[in-house]
């Protein structure tokens, strides 16, 4: 007689969509499907009725809104989040058209100027995958202080996409519109104090690019709204027929806006471009000879606009952010204003970082932050959300042009040759699954091959790994005032080497950068038979 067997099956170990330094994106169906985002929207939804019912609010009303930027991805999905939000009992704020992340962010932490129902919020879901190629979908949350979930708190949703609990409120959620275009602006004005009139007095002519992205919205209505002349291309979110181009604002990306600024009559006033990313929280910036201003001239610019100008009615003190990408020539700036006592605080790569700074200076009762920018294109400044927003850093360089009244290529070159000595800046990215391999061995190369300052690399390394809980990749800090840094992307399987070269004059820094840069990339070609992909 035949035996019979047991079998016990188990359930499939869930795959986890991991949170890198801006949230979860794919760029495959499979990746980034409705399952994916199911799962995703569970382990939210399971995290902060969890926290609800701790403080036993399990059955009261608590709002989440929901928003993101113009991708196919992201308008498919929108509705279904905000649906899934709605059967587990919150009350939910759905954009009913795209809308950049930093205005999500100030929606989400001023919830109680929106005309909304509640006072505050729990938080936004943002759909985006910022500047990265259109194909992508992107996943992140935004907390009620308006910042970048930190690390915990992502930690905690990929947990509960492994054990979910299915946890629903004692309650029927509402679904509202949000708009928040108003209430952005009011904030602008009244908190920020952007000085809409002198840019309208100042009769910059401004072209601007939102890359047929979500800044369309914003930007244009903002500047025309006081006046200002600005002139919009790729402004639909209908993209043309055979477009290839990725909505990130980087020169090779801005062909058609620097052909208009090249093009436009210097007569007619000051010259500039401004663009955004795909979720409008990073800047680029188009001189008036239709050059391409790197992010650290812009960030330095910003700073001396602060200190100059914004800032002169009260004491200078206070922080500034940036992260351990960005140039030390912001550094070198405060240095040259006597009687300050203003500190740098260098933060690992991933803006979120600069954010808990912000929300613990502001938690603490420190001074306000008086900038926090990274080289990849952000930033924020106090009285303004934590998170970057980059239409605030364009009416900033309007703003600081308009006090100036000179054109920008002038403004950014004087305030250079302020400095004690010039800074050239550039980064490599190198394709490779072997990002953390190569830090292993990288060590050990770099510090026969370039000059390093032991001491002070080793100083601040620790720094970084004591307030944050990590190095971030491998920084060099170099004798001759420069430094390098090897770090692996959060979302991509990229490796990243940034230079940044010092001299007495522009070609001796640039000379000094390119020849930091080839000695690693000749390291990376010879031993791993790797090669650049990309150069800014």
């Amino acid at each position: 007689m035949p035996t019979e067997t047991n079998t016990v099956t188990t359930a499939p170990t869930p795959v986890i969509y991991k949170f890198g330094t801006s949230g979860y994106r794919n760029d495959t169906d499979a990746g980034f499907n409705e399952a994916v985002v199911r799962q995703i929207t569970g382990a939210i939804a399971d995290y902060f009725i969890d926290q609800l019912q701790r403080l036993g609010l399990g059955d009261c009303a608590a709002t989440m809104l929901v928003g993101g930027d113009t991708r196919e991805k992201t308008i498919k999905f929108a509705p279904l989040v905000a649906n899934l939000l709605l059967e587990r009992g919150f009350d939910v704020a759905l954009a009913e058209d795209d809308i950049p992340t930093p205005v999500l962010a100030f929606a989400a932490s001023h919830l109680d100027k929106l005309g909304l129902m509640h006072a505050h919020s729990v938080g936004a879901v943002l759909l985006s995958a910022s500047h990265n190629p259109w194909p992508y979908g992107g996943y992140n949350f935004l907390t009620n202080q308006g910042a970048v979930a930190p690390s915990a708190m992502t930690q905690a949703f990929e947990a509960l996409q492994a054990n979910p609990k299915a946890l629903k409120l004692n309650r029927k959620g509402q679904l509202k519109p949000l708009e928040a275009y108003m209430a952005y602006r009011r904030h602008l004005i009244e908190q920020v104090q952007i000085n809409f009139p002198s840019i309208t007095h100042a009769g910059l002519q401004v072209f601007y690019s939102p890359l047929y992205a979500t800044g369309r919205r914003y930007l244009p209505p903002l500047l025309a709204d006081e006046g200002v002349q600005i002139h919009m291309l790729q402004g639909d979110a209908d993209r043309p027929q055979g477009y290839t181009g990725m909505p990130n604002p980087v020169a090779e990306e801005l062909e058609p806006l620097i052909h208009a600024v090249k093009g436009a009559s210097p007569a007619a006033g000051s010259i500039v471009g401004l663009a955004n990313d795909g979720d409008a929280d990073r800047f680029g910036v188009i001189d008036e000879n239709g050059q391409f201003v790197h992010a650290n001239d812009v960030l330095l610019l910003v700073l001396w606009h602060q200190l100059n100008h914004r800032l002169v009615d009260r004491p200078l003190t206070g922080t500034v952010l940036r992260s351990q990408a960005t140039s030390h020539k912001l550094d070198a700036l405060l240095k040259q204003i006597p009687q300050t006592a203003i500190e740098v605080i260098q933060t690992p790569v991933g803006y979120k970082y600069i954010a808990e700074c912000f929300i613990e200076q502001e938690e603490q009762g420190l001074p306000e932050i008086i900038l926090g920018g990274e080289s990849s294109g952000g930033l924020s400044i106090g009285g303004h959300i934590p998170e970057k927003d980059g239409i605030l850093a364009n009416l900033l360089v309007l703003e600081a042009m308009a006090k100036a009244k000179i054109p920008l290529s002038r403004l950014i070159s004087e305030i250079n040759a302020s400095l004690p000595q010039r800074y050239a800046f550039h980064e490599i990215a190198v394709r490779t699954p072997d990002g953390a391999k190569i830090l292993d061995q990288a060590q050990a190369f770099i510090t026969t091959a370039l000059p390093v300052d032991t001491q002070s690399s080793v100083a601040e390394a620790e720094k970084l790994q004591t307030k944050f809980g990590t190095r971030d990749g491998l920084k060099f800090y170099l004798s001759n005032g420069g430094w390098v840094l090897l770090r692996a992307s959060g979302t991509e399987p990229l490796l990243r080497v940034y230079s940044e070269g010092t001299g007495a004059s522009s070609p001796e820094a640039e000379a000094t950068c390119q020849a930091q840069l080839k000695t690693i990339q000749d390291w990376l070609t010879n031993n791993f038979k790797i090669n650049a992909i990309g150069t800014h």
